[in-house]
């Protein structure tokens, strides 16, 4: 029997009435299963705040700060579950996670949840789900509630009742607090629910610039209004600046490198440098030369910045070897033409490749900029500062509210 398996069978054996039976108030609760409570709330930690072994109901790390005094307010209403997964960055000294590289450790996170969330909802098909993540935990919550809000998920979106994100990685730039809802500050009410407790919620964030180190996006779907992202301006993970391609490219490549000892890092950051670097010029030559009546012409479908930082994703598929015999064919094909034609083309070549190194340039000014940096002079304490700074207050008294909706009852 998996833990959360034997978590239900634990609840079913210590039910009572007055634990398990519908709340007290005007709304009449859906029928519940004995030993499954209205809201059940997955956490992911961050980066060095969990491993496979750990424990699925302590309350330690960030998240432990946020879902605590949740459970303590309504314990006949909640259950939380924090998901068993590396949270390591490929060994890295300081990061305090195992040797599994960072987006390796992700989709093991992503897997793990994704499992959890569907025996919840088939074991208890009258709960409602809710996920909550910290940074790397956070990336993690995001990618699952993307596929949810799609359609794409474990469970269908109406079974979230909401999701919050702390320091997420994935952020999109211009992301507002409700992703998809600018100036929205109330969450949407659970699906089913009349939302008279989350009416009462605020989750006013000042804005935040620059996105976060993956970028992966902020289109939440049918889950939008129920999605809040949470970010410190300052955080790096969530709010690097907005020109500085090539801090996002490293990102990308640290994600999946071995970082255990600098000799073994040197090597494995080497190797996948020369990997990205290979795949990029592939896609380049594939996509962004053309051959015309007028010779050769490098016409871009995507800037370098673009194509380079897509490698170093390590959830892009690299080209097929179909892909890399093409490419190595077409630049057979350029090399002639130029060649049979050097004066022509050469110039005209120089002045559009020119083109798109001052864009790569323009991609990465604020890499250089020392105005920008002083957003970053105190990056530690800002990412993780958020119970510190009362970020997380709004999150626990959201949880809360969305228990009682989902119970049909207010204190």
């Amino acid at each position: 029997m998996t833990r959360i398996g034997l978590l239900t069978a634990a609840a079913l054996a210590a039910c009572t009435s007055l634990l398990c039976g519908p709340g007290v108030g005007s709304a009449q609760p859906p029928a519940s299963v004995p030993g499954c409570p209205a809201l059940w709330v997955l956490g992911v930690q961050g980066t060095g705040q969990s491993s496979p072994q750990a424990s699925e109901t302590a309350d330690t790390g960030m998240l432990g700060a946020l879902l605590a005094p949740v459970v303590a307010a309504v314990p006949q209403l909640v259950q939380r579950t924090y998901i068993a997964y590396p949270a390591a960055f490929g060994g890295a000294l300081g990061t305090g996670g195992g040797p599994v590289p960072y987006a390796d450790s992700v989709a093991i996170g992503l897997a793990a949840l994704e499992d959890t969330a569907a025996q919840i909802a088939a074991n208890c098909p009258s709960t409602a789900l809710a996920a909550v993540g910290y940074s790397q935990g956070a990336q993690i919550v995001s990618q699952f509630a993307r596929a949810v809000g799609a359609g794409d998920g474990p469970v269908g979106p109406e079974r979230i009742a909401g999701v919050a994100l702390y320091a997420d990685p994935d952020r999109a730039p211009g992301t507002a607090t409700f992703p998809g809802r600018p100036g929205q500050v109330t969450p949407d009410p659970a699906p089913g629910t009349g939302g008279a407790g989350v009416a009462a919620v605020q989750i006013a964030t000042a804005p935040v610039s620059g996105s976060g180190l993956a970028a992966g996006g902020s289109d939440y779907g049918a889950l939008t209004g129920r999605v809040a992202d949470i970010c410190a301006e300052g955080d790096p993970s969530c709010a690097a600046p907005d020109h500085a391609a090539l801090l996002r490219l490293a990102a990308g490549v640290a994600a999946q490198a071995d970082l255990r000892d600098p000799l073994t890092a040197l090597g494995s950051i080497q190797a996948l440098l020369s990997g990205v670097l290979g795949d990029a010029w592939t896609t380049v030559v594939n996509q962004d030369f053309t051959l015309g009546p007028g010779g050769v012409d490098y016409a871009p479908q995507a800037s370098l910045v673009a194509r380079l930082t897509a490698a170093a994703d390590a959830s892009t598929p690299p080209p097929g070897p179909d892909e890399v015999t093409a490419a190595s064919a077409r630049w057979g094909q350029i090399t002639a033409v130029v060649a049979g034609d050097p004066v022509g083309q050469l110039p005209k070549l120089a002045g559009q490749m020119s083109g798109a190194w001052g864009q790569l340039l323009a991609d990465n000014a604020d890499v250089l900029n020392p105005a920008v940096w002083l957003r970053y002079s105190d990056a530690i304490a800002r990412h993780t500062g958020y119970a510190a700074a009362g970020q997380l207050a709004s999150g626990v008294a959201w949880l809360i509210a969305l228990a009682h909706d989902l119970a049909g009852s207010h204190p």
